[in-house]
């Protein structure tokens, strides 16, 4: 039940966006609908009716989409093997490769020539691949970065490749992690699958926004001896019962990267507390993220090319904001 005080809140933000919330929150109709004559109002609603005809081709579209995924999966999957090859190690370059482009394509080349100069010369056994390329890879996205963990870090240095697949049935994608042998885990790969919906509910078709992932599911990661990261176990001093005041060892959910595989089925439900759904949502999101941008620019986020503009823009936006409260404080001055 919501409370006066969040009603009273909510009216306020329904006025503010143009909506007459004057009979309770229940009455969510703009106030220049109130004013629409009947003639208007049918005009209105063929209008409604027009745009329902126009989802349900972009519904064909995505459908559509999806087929081309499948499709040009094994070319993108041909062009991804040659990048796998040179990060493991398992190729290299000669001469017969030709020019190179420049590490940074937006550095100028004074610059790049400095850091080439500066760059280790290798000595005794030669180095294979590119370390950390996957690690660093991941790295480079914020909200990827933000739930890798200090702890995290030394494990995922093993991660040698990711891979996605399209699927048909359910319809969806999967993500692989594939992982050099390392001290920590036995699987050679771990797994995340989503599930999309990209069909218009006939109940409620003005509320599609194109696909949307209703499902995901990870793995069991077979931990070796005490180095599982999801898990911590703290002590806790009992306080109520027989045993008041001793201390009890309880195992519990750890914050880690690799949470990401918990092998239970998510999906979003009426019954979810919004803690429970952002957590959903955020998952959902990083799938998208890895599958639709990492994957198939892994070495522009590895050399921060692809996470620049992203930078810019942030870096823009705290300058307007700081024009603007200069204004502001000059205007308070005079």
């Amino acid at each position: 039940m919501t409370s006066t005080k969040n009603n009273s809140k909510l009216n306020e933000l329904l006025r503010a966006g143009g909506y007459d919330a004057s009979d309770g929150i229940d009455s969510l109709i703009p106030s220049h609908l109130k004013q629409l004559s009947r003639p208007v109002i049918r005009r209105v609603r063929m209008l409604k009716k027009i745009q329902a005809q126009s989802l349900e081709i972009e519904s064909q579209f995505y459908k559509e989409l999806h087929e081309l995924e499948m499709k040009y999966q094994p070319l993108y999957d041909a062009v991804n093997a040659k990048r796998t090859a040179i990060v493991r190690g398992e190729v290299e370059l000669t001469d017969a490769d030709g020019e190179l482009p420049p590490l940074v394509s937006e550095l100028e080349p004074q610059t790049l020539e400095k850091l080439e100069e500066s760059a280790p010369v290798e000595g005794g056994e030669p180095s294979k691949g590119i370390p950390g390329f996957w690690f660093n890879t991941l790295n480079m996205y914020a909200s990827i970065s933000d739930i890798i963990k200090e702890y995290d870090e030394p494990i995922l240095k093993y991660l040698v490749d990711i891979t996605s697949e399209v699927n048909k049935e359910p319809t969806g994608f999967s993500l692989f992690f594939h992982f050099a042998e390392n001290p920590y885990f036995t699987n050679a790969v771990l797994t995340k699958h989503y599930e999309v919906n990209l069909d218009l509910d006939p109940q409620k078709p003005f509320s599609y926004d194109g696909p949307t992932i209703v499902k995901s599911q990870g793995c069991e990661i077979d931990w070796k001896d005490g180095k599982n990261v999801t898990q911590k176990i703290v002590k806790k001093k009992q306080k109520k019962g027989a045993q008041a005041g001793k201390y009890v060892t309880k195992t519990v959910t750890n914050e880690s990267f690799f949470n990401f595989f918990d092998p239970k089925v998510t999906s979003i439900t009426e019954e979810m507390d919004d803690i429970e759904e952002q957590k959903t949502n955020d998952d959902f999101e990083i799938g998208q993220i890895i599958r639709e941008q990492l994957i198939p620019r892994a070495v522009l986020f590895f050399t921060g090319e692809a996470a620049e503009e992203d930078d810019f823009d942030e870096f823009d936006d705290e300058e307007e904001m700081g024009d603007e409260q200069s204004e502001e404080e000059d205007n308070a001055m005079h």
